[in-house]
Order: C-alpha cells, then sequence, then structure tokens
C-alpha cells in the first residue's frame, strides 16, 4: 500500500509540473486576425493586441507599405510612462487608395520557466475612394 501511495504521488507531481510549466509557455498572438477596411481622406483607427506574454520593446518591428500611406502603428501611450507594446494603435488619415500592408513582429520576454516567444502578423487594408 505504501508502495502504491509513493508512485501515486510521484505520478501526481510529474503531471503537476508538466501542466504548470506547459501551460506557462504558449506562443504568443497577435490580435484581431484582421483589420477593417479605410476610406481615402477619413480618419483611421484600430488596436492591436499581443496576447501570450509581455512584449519586448527592443524586439518590436514593423512595416507598412507604401511608406506614404498616412497610417503610422505605435504602442498605446507612446512617449508617458505606460507605454504599452502589447496594446498597439494603428491610427492616421489614409492619403493613397488601393491596398495598405502592415507586417508586426517582435518577441516577449522570457520567465523562469520559457524562453521568450515570436509572434508576427500580416495585415493588408483595403482603402476605398
Amino acid at each position: 500500500m505504501k508502495k502504491l501511495r509513493y508512485h501515486l504521488m510521484l505520478i501526481i507531481g510529474f503531471f503537476l509540473t508538466t501542466v504548470l510549466t506547459g501551460c506557462l509557455c504558449y506562443k504568443p498572438e497577435v490580435r484581431p486576425k484582421t483589420l477593417p477596411n479605410a476610406t481615402l481622406g477619413n480618419p483611421y483607427f484600430a488596436k492591436l493586441e499581443v496576447f501570450g506574454g509581455h512584449a519586448n520593446r527592443h524586439h518590436f518591428n514593423y512595416i507598412i507599405q507604401p511608406e506614404k500611406s498616412g497610417l503610422e502603428l505605435s504602442p498605446k501611450g507612446l512617449g508617458t510612462e505606460r507605454e504599452s507594446y502589447n496594446d498597439l494603435e494603428v491610427k492616421g488619415t489614409p492619403k493613397v487608395a488601393g491596398t495598405i500592408t502592415i507586417e508586426l513582429f517582435g518577441t516577449t520576454y522570457g520567465t523562469n520557466t520559457c524562453v521568450g516567444k515570436r509572434y508576427d502578423r500580416v495585415y493588408t487594408i483595403k482603402v476605398e475612394e
């Protein structure tokens, strides 16, 4: 009976260790999956969020094509003490008709049990006249 209880405790300990460390190590995700379309010359605003870890501001980058589209991506609270690279904003006034592409990529900070993870997302915004 003691041997059975010992083995049961080992199994429970192994299970808890696996579950707890596995739950902390998941891939970050950028939401929403798509952004709304825009209208040429009208103000545009959309929120993005990085889930699944604390976004590392030193490993954050983005590309907007075309470059002079009129839209800009920035972390919420840019220039303040509460700057957040998990909460992002796309804003501006579209200056070109057609398609604007935003490619966003970065990493999260690591923890005691997991290394930082990479995230990325490509958004396409259709600008109508």
